[in-house]
């Protein structure tokens, strides 16, 4: 893992899409829908919308319960409240406009609606007729949409009430998509939709990859400061990174991370395959001081980090920390953050597939030392100047190659361009190949995990050896420390 003050490259990124940076983390975890008003690294502006007597929805999100109507209302008690009322004129002001199912587009400040990608979320609302004006399980009091608009997310819409009974009962629901307080299936699917929609958002390959390690990165980072030997601050997957925040009342920061890390796996496998969905538990707890969790984390000098972290700390074994490491396939670093800069894959574009190429790569490049002597020392291949560097830090070579006491090698001094040049690019280590580890190593595990997910003895497409332990690692990790955490359901 890259070190420490590594926090304000790709997690800096994460943080600040996500709306939790290092300065103000007080995002409201309970409606993801929030995040897509921080596409862009611009801050909101004012925006031309008149005031009035009305929400300022810069800053209100009418999918958080925070402001939300409370109780939703069953089935049949919106069909005696509205059975008057005519949906593609009208909303019936009983169930608050969630009935309307006419073609309004525009809001009443005049702002064009934008298509929902949340209808699958919430079913039978009419979100997938268009882009019209709507009002999803009531939670807004009147129909609403988000808008076309850089400077403002969501605006209402002047649809007309709808004349109902005043006597019409009003029940709860037993079924409620949503309730305050409680991850069920429908918050933890509108999260992944909306990490999915930020990531589309972005438009080169860089931005995008850059984004998407820094989230997986910074659960990561969020986890590796477990220590099981730690009774009285143990510290784990707790949504601090040394970062002063407040706590949030309903979903906790600990979770959203969590899930937001899921969902990008999710989104950059292949085909989506490997969905940790199943596999999720909520209700850790966020905690607002973390200081020297930092010096927790391993550095990038050798494999004695990981082995003292993944290890003797979160109670993993070689295998799980090296399926974990396998996340290093996403993402990139950068050097005037870290002092590491490249890819650990080939360019950024793959920087974007959640899959087995991190080992494949350890196996057929031909790495070499780079900054040798400097606190930021590392491996790369290919030459030098080139326009899409790579890199392995020396906790991935590790854990492949002894490299402990010898730094000065070339992974595999076999392999030559078409020139004839060998592809280690120095001459001085043409001959000095490094030793792979052997039976008899104490990291044989480690290695012996890599060269299961290569998934084959040749060029093959299967991730499911890598897949399938990154899923259990993920939720040891994940779940370190924690005894009382409840399943993911439909209700709570």
């Amino acid at each position: 893992m890259v070190q420490p003050r590594s926090l304000l490259s790709a997690l800096s990124v994460a943080s600040l899409f996500l709306g939790i940076s290092a300065i103000e983390t007080d995002y409201d975890v309970d409606s993801s829908a929030a995040m897509l008003s921080r596409r862009s690294n611009k801050k909101t502006t004012s925006s031309s919308i008149s005031q009035g007597r009305r929400e300022d929805i810069r800053h209100f999100d009418p999918l958080s319960k925070e402001h939300a109507h409370r109780e939703l209302q069953d089935v049949s008690a919106i069909k005696q409240a509205c059975e008057n009322s005519n949906k593609k004129m009208c909303g019936c002001e009983e169930v608050f406009q969630s009935d309307y199912r006419g073609p309004r587009s525009t809001t009443k400040n005049g702002f064009k609606c934008r298509e929902w990608t949340m209808a699958e979320n919430y079913p039978n609302q009419g979100l997938d007729d268009g882009a019209f004006c709507r009002n999803p399980n009531q939670v807004a009091a009147r129909a609403w949409c988000f808008v076309e608009n850089a400077d403002v997310l969501w605006d209402y819409c002047d649809v007309p009430h709808c004349e109902a009974p005043a006597s019409a009962p009003v029940q709860n629901s037993p079924t409620a998509t949503v309730a305050s307080g409680c991850i069920n299936t429908a918050r933890y699917d509108q999260i992944d939709a909306d990490i999915e929609d930020i990531s589309n958002s972005f438009n080169n390959d860089v931005d995008r990859s850059h984004f998407l390690g820094g989230i997986v990165r910074m659960v990561a980072h969020d986890f590796m400061d477990f220590d099981v030997n730690d009774k009285h601050e143990p510290m784990g997957p707790d949504g601090c990174l040394d970062w002063t925040s407040s706590s949030n009342a309903d979903i906790s920061r600990a979770d959203f991370w969590v899930i937001a890390g899921n969902a990008v796996i999710r989104l950059t496998s292949i085909n989506k395959a490997l969905d940790l969905r199943n596999t999720f538990y909520w209700g850790r707890k966020t905690s607002n001081s973390c200081v020297n969790s930092a010096f927790r984390l391993p550095t990038t000098n050798s494999c004695q980090d990981v082995e003292d972290v993944f290890l003797a700390r979160l109670g993993l074994r070689w295998k799980d920390a090296v399926a974990l490491l396998g996340a290093h396939t996403l993402g990139r670093g950068n050097s005037e953050f870290s002092g590491h800069h490249g890819t650990w894959v080939p360019n950024d574009s793959e920087a974007q597939v959640f899959d087995k190429k991190y080992y494949e790569e350890l196996f057929r490049r031909a790495w070499r030392p780079r900054d040798v002597g400097t606190d930021h020392q590392d491996w790369t291949t290919g030459s030098s100047g080139s326009r899409s560097p790579k890199m392995m830090l020396n906790t991935d070579m590790c854990l492949l190659f002894d490299i402990d006491d010898k730094k000065q090698c070339c992974s595999r001094t076999n392999l030559f361009k078409s020139n004839g040049r060998n592809r280690c690019e120095v001459s001085s280590l043409e001959n000095k190949e490094c030793s792979r580890i052997n039976r008899n190593h104490p990291r044989f595990e480690a290695s012996k995990a890599v060269k299961t997910f290569l998934g084959g003895s040749g060029p093959n497409d299967n991730n499911a050896p890598f897949y399938d332990a990154f899923a259990v690692a993920w939720f040891k990790a994940t779940t370190n420390g924690l005894e009382v955490l409840k399943p993911l359901k439909d209700t709570c």
